[in-house]
This record gives C-alpha cells, structure tokens and sequence, in this order.
C-alpha cells in the first residue's frame, strides 16, 4: 500500500462499528467502494475529536471493510459512530508527536491535515498562526504559552500540490472545500471600510457600506452588527425599527426623532463569510448626531 496520497476528506456518508476481535468495520449508510477509497486510506473514527485511526487493509463491500491493526483504537466500544476517511500519511500514525485522541474541551491537538494551496495561500492572506510553508500534508502542533496565549507550530510532512477531496468542491479547482475550520479554502479581502458619519440629522436615512471579494471567487454573506458605545460588545441587527438590509453589503438606518430610537454614538460593522470556511469582520464605523 502507499504510504500516502492527495486526498483529503473523503467522502463517505453513514456511521461505523468497530470488531476488535477480527479488526473489521463495518458500516451503517457507508459507501466504502466510492471512487478514492482504497487499502492504504486512512480511517479516523470520531467527530469533533476521535476514538482513533486505522489503515485500510481490504474493502469487502460497501458496508464492510478490514483494517490493518487497531493498535491506534481506543479500546473503547465503538458503535453507531461518525467517520472521516483520509489518505494522509500512513507512517503518522506511528509517530507519538500526533495524538490519537485530540482534546476536545480545550480545542487544542497535534494533528495532520492535508492543505490545498488555496488553504494555504488564504492563511497566509489573512496572517493566521496556522499558515503553513508550503502545501501539502502538514503536521500542527498546537499549545498555551505561559501568557495563556495558543501557540500554532507546524511542519510540512510531505510538500506537494494537488491535495484534492472527494467531496465536490464550490468551486472548479484543486480543493477539498469544507473540510475543515482549521484550513479555510478561502480568505476575503475587505477594498472599501464602512465610513463613521458625523452631524447628521435625525430626519435623513442613513446607510453604512463594504465591499469585498473572496479569492478564489464565491458568493459572499453579511451580517451587520451594532454596539451602543465604543468598547460594548457587539450584537447582530434584525430588520425591524428603523434598520434594513442587515444581511447585505449595505445597512439601512432610517430617520428618526423619537429620542429612544436615535442610536447616536453607536458602532457599526459587518461580519462577512464565504463558503469554504472564510469570515472576514470589517472595522467599526460611528454614528453621529448632530
């Protein structure tokens, strides 16, 4: 079998039970015969953490396979479970520098992704502490400082372009949209910054905007938001009262003169995301009258 592949993210649907005794899986709704899934792909049992991985060492049917050892399984039982299938280097699951069981209550993990360059060109972009190197299969180490701030390091296991997915990307390019939070396959960038007005009237609508464009190219959704001063938390608008268009890239705030409706001083800003992960947040702009 290869020690490794380009796939990230295989798809599958269904869940999983795991026979310790004859190291055989067998699944609920799984389709293990899908194009991509092969003796040598990795299995990771688990959602939002994991019992563990296995290698795929034969398919029987779409709902039964073997699988090489279960050394790297919990031990626990295992039924009725969610699945994802990687072709991520075989050999990690022998290196002790990865864990097998991530923790899940701190978000903190040494893990393996398979990064497209998308992902990686979109956490360079943005300046994100798990940018990468160079695309490829990537290893992330992750912790708390003695600040109690996360650390990211991160080493290139095997550089290479073409990380691809199963999954029907958004988009018609190398990517495995979707497949995780950590990689966004995106980044947005913001061209043009909502602008603080001041001295307005109270008897004249008023509006708030941004552009901005996600590379590589998608479909992009806002939501304006609002604090009551500078240094409040900030809570997304509805359209009701005298605000509208809240979810698109320009905010109506209408005119008016009744004294606890006037939101003067108050801060705006837009939360924008894109598929494949992105989410860009614009700066404030303040609201003043005259």
């Amino acid at each position: 079998m290869a020690l490794w592949g380009k796939a990230d993210n295989l798809f599958s649907p269904g869940t999983v039970a795991v026979d310790y005794a004859t190291e055989t899986i067998t699944g609920t709704g799984t389709s293990f015969t899908s194009a991509g899934i092969s003796t040598g792909t990795t299995i990771v049992i688990g959602v939002g953490g994991t019992f563990g991985q296995a290698v795929i060492s034969g398919i029987t049917s779409d709902r039964v396979i073997s699988i090489a050892t279960t050394q790297y399984l919990s031990g626990e039982a295992i039924s009725g479970v969610g699945y994802t299938l990687t072709q991520k280097p075989v050999y990690t699951l022998e290196d002790s520098n990865y864990d097998l069981t991530p923790t899940t209550s701190t978000g903190l993990s040494n893990a393996v992704y398979g990064v497209d360059e998308y992902e990686a060109a979109a956490n360079a972009a943005t300046g994100s502490k798990y940018k990468v190197a160079h695309a490829g299969w990537v290893g992330i180490h992750t912790y708390i400082d003695q600040h109690g701030t996360l650390r990211v390091k991160s080493e290139v296991l095997v550089a290479m372009s073409g990380i691809s997915s199963n999954v029907p990307a958004t988009y018609g390019a190398t990517g495995d949209a979707l497949d995780d939070a950590v990689f966004p396959d995106r980044y947005i960038t913001i061209t043009t910054q909502p602008v603080s007005l001041s001295g307005v009237s109270t008897t004249a609508a008023q509006s708030f905007s941004v552009v901005a464009s996600a590379t590589p190219t998608a479909s992009l959704t806002f939501q304006w938001q609002y604090a009551s001063y500078v240094g409040a938390g900030f809570t997304n608008l509805t359209n009701a009262g005298i605000y509208s268009n809240v979810t698109t890239s320009t905010v109506g705030i209408g005119s008016t003169t009744v004294g606890a409706d006037i939101p003067d001083g108050y801060q705006y800003r837009a939360i924008i995301a894109s598929t494949g992960g992105a989410t860009a947040t614009s700066n404030a702009a303040t609201l003043d009258y005259a």
